[in-house]
């Protein structure tokens, strides 16, 4: 955008955002996806019916956030118009989200933003913690325990308690077996991060180990449960056309599917 916009305004549920450009004094109202922002100048959408150059707008929805309105509310006239858009996005992504649940045992003093550790919490839900088939390593592979350190100025004490209380939400909420890998887990908290302390002691593996654990080994995802059955997925969606396609099958063509 070549000037400064008159006003913006985001949509309720957050994927996107309205600007309203007054050029030459023509007023022109653009939105912006969130997903593809910086990407492109935005997409030009109807005006409602009311003028916008002396008018007030405003963004709000009605019932469903993804259905969103765009008032134009003219005082002179004494009318208000709007105009009715609906933003779809199927992509769906990790992101670090500060929550506002204060989790039991946790530290005592109030915390901003703990997104960075609840993380952890969310691949634990997504994934399984024990591997049902478990991985065989060769003669002279060293394992190191599993750690976290995280670089702060904070006590230690904290994340350490934060952390525990976090894994015992997670395994009375879940009841996943974890077989105390979580637990196992040292956690630890430096003001600074040092490549050459000698406390830092790396794992070692084969290079030929190391790389048929990296191809052969990665977990596919091939079904969900579901209103008390298995869904099978598709490249990892849900596709109805393929499940009904499914149907009667025997088991060798539903492997190969």
């Amino acid at each position: 955008m070549d000037n400064c916009p008159t006003s913006i305004h985001s949509v309720p549920d957050g994927a996107a955002f309205l600007v309203l450009d007054i050029t030459n004094g023509t007023p022109r109202l653009l939105c912006y996806h969130i997903a593809s922002f910086g990407s492109g100048s935005g997409i030009e959408v109807q005006q409602p019916a009311g003028p916008l150059l002396n008018a007030s707008f405003a963004v709000s929805c009605l019932g469903r956030k993804e259905s969103f309105h765009g008032i134009c509310i003219d005082a002179t006239t004494t009318s208000c118009s709007s105009v009715v858009l609906r933003v779809t996005s199927k992509t769906s992504e990790y992101a670090f989200r500060p929550g506002n649940a204060r989790r039991a045992g946790a530290v005592v003093q109030a915390s901003v933003h703990n997104s960075l550790i609840d993380c952890h919490s969310d691949v634990w839900t997504r994934y399984p913690v024990q591997a049902a088939i478990q991985r065989e390593t060769a003669v002279g592979t060293q394992h190191c325990p599993r750690s976290i350190t995280f670089i702060s100025s904070r006590q230690p004490e904290a994340f350490t308690t934060y952390f525990r209380a976090l894994i015992r939400d997670f395994e009375q909420k879940t009841r996943k077996p974890t077989r105390r890998q979580l637990a196992d887990i040292s956690v630890s908290a430096r003001p600074s991060f040092d490549l050459t302390t000698p406390n830092l002691v790396p794992s070692q593996f084969k290079a030929g180990d190391w790389l048929v654990g990296l191809f052969c080994l990665i977990p596919v995802h091939i079904a969900v449960t579901g209103q008390n059955r298995f869904i099978p997925l598709r490249d990892g969606v849900i596709s109805p056309d393929f499940e009904q396609s499914l149907f009667g099958a025997d088991v060798a063509h539903i492997a190969e599917a």
